[in-house]
């Protein structure tokens, strides 16, 4: 039996208190743990009585596995398993998240913490831990993928305003084309002959395509702004780049900006949500174009290249001023920013991207000025 020493000021000297096994019992119920114990030779499964207020069942209900996999939400009953196979074969501390189904179809989050001994044999001996329910944890989480998402949308709208001036020149221009092949047209049709139909047919055909080249601008404009679930496909590299780069290059190759392009293999890809990825280049692109605003050599570069650990490393370079060592110690933090009118969630909310994906994000210092801004994402066999 355990005891405790602890301090009564009013009984002068120290006093021992005894914590016996019911005050352990009573703590767990209080706080709302459940104990429970496996016996690996007879797979008789002894759970604490407050299992009904953890589990939504009574201890009686639960004494082998199989009675335990009933209450378990079928979607998690293979993970459940694998995790506790794996324990008995390895020994050793396990750790479980799954739902539990309790009577009324109510759905529970529930942690189940273990240890599995093996004796001389290597056969499991002795196995038990606990169970409590993570309901809250599991709110708190969604709560918090519904903020982060919140934030994401914010930052892309924040991009496309910055951007607003430059996508209307964008826009402009295929459909001035448009109003100038239709007025020719007229021109050509008033006096109809074969060369002046040859001509109207070319000018028809030239149209087309300018209103190809507007509706697919509209339509990435339409996808990036648009709010909505992640979704994670197989995309190739060279063509995320490409699409990317279609949205965050308006506005800029008018601007005295050398723009080079190295997509690498054409045959790398990634498991990405291709707005997000999207929106990690345009902020990395966007911020290398204004840091270069008063340089004599504007040289922006995007490379990707596969890595030997299974990653694909894409970076931005850029021949501005660089990072000064004070600026880089608190680049990545939510709203620091070094523009006037910055929110200084754009890096914040792309290392997030970014990490969420698997991957990793950070800056390189170039001597002499200038800066690379790299991540990496897995890739996947297309």
């Amino acid at each position: 039996m355990q005891t405790l020493e602890r301090d009564s000021p009013g009984n002068g000297p120290d006093t021992q208190h005894e914590f016996s096994a019911d005050d352990l019992r009573e703590t767990l119920d209080e706080v709302g743990i459940c104990t429970w114990s496996l016996e690996p030779a007879t797979g008789r499964v002894t759970m604490s009585e407050n299992c009904r207020h953890v589990l939504g069942v009574p201890a009686r209900c639960l004494l082998d596995h199989d009675a335990f996999q009933a209450v378990v939400h079928p979607e998690d009953r293979t993970t459940r398993a694998a995790a506790i196979r794996g324990a008995l074969e390895r020994g050793g501390r396990y750790g479980v998240e799954y739902r539990v189904r309790q009577a009324g179809g109510r759905i529970r989050w529930v942690r189940s913490h273990g240890r599995a001994e093996l004796g001389r044999d290597a056969r499991p001996v002795r196995f038990r831990g606990v169970v409590y329910c993570i309901d809250e944890h599991r709110r708190a989480e969604a709560r918090l993928q519904r903020m982060q998402a919140d934030l994401i949308h914010v930052s892309r709208l924040s991009t496309m305003g910055e951007m607003a001036s430059a996508l209307a020149h964008e826009l402009n221009q295929p459909l001035g084309a448009i109003s100038n092949y239709a007025a020719a047209c007229d021109v050509f049709l008033a006096e109809p002959g074969e060369t002046q139909i040859a001509a109207a047919r070319a000018a028809l055909s030239a149209a087309a395509g300018q209103a190809l080249r507007a509706g697919a601008i509209i339509r990435r404009l339409r996808d990036f702004v648009k709010r909505g679930e992640t979704d994670r496909r197989i995309e190739n590299v060279a063509g995320l780049l490409s699409d990317a780069c279609a949205l965050a290059f308006i506005g800029v190759r008018e601007q005295g900006v050398d723009l080079r392009i190295e997509p690498g293999p054409p045959s790398i890809c990634v498991l990405a949500d291709r707005v997000q990825i999207q929106q990690v280049l345009i902020n990395l692109i966007r911020n290398a174009h204004e840091a270069m605003h008063d340089s004599g050599r504007r040289e922006l570069t995007i490379t990707a290249a596969p890595t030997q650990d299974g990653m694909v490393r894409i970076s931005v370079a850029d021949t501005g001023p660089g990072i000064a060592a004070s600026v880089a110690k608190t680049l990545f933090l939510p709203f620091v920013t070094t523009k006037p009118n910055g929110m200084g969630v754009g890096l914040s909310v792309s290392r997030s991207i970014v990490r969420a994906h698997g991957g990793d994000f950070w800056v390189d210092r170039v001597p002499g000025g200038g800066a690379v801004f790299h991540f990496t994402l897995p890739t996947v066999e297309d």
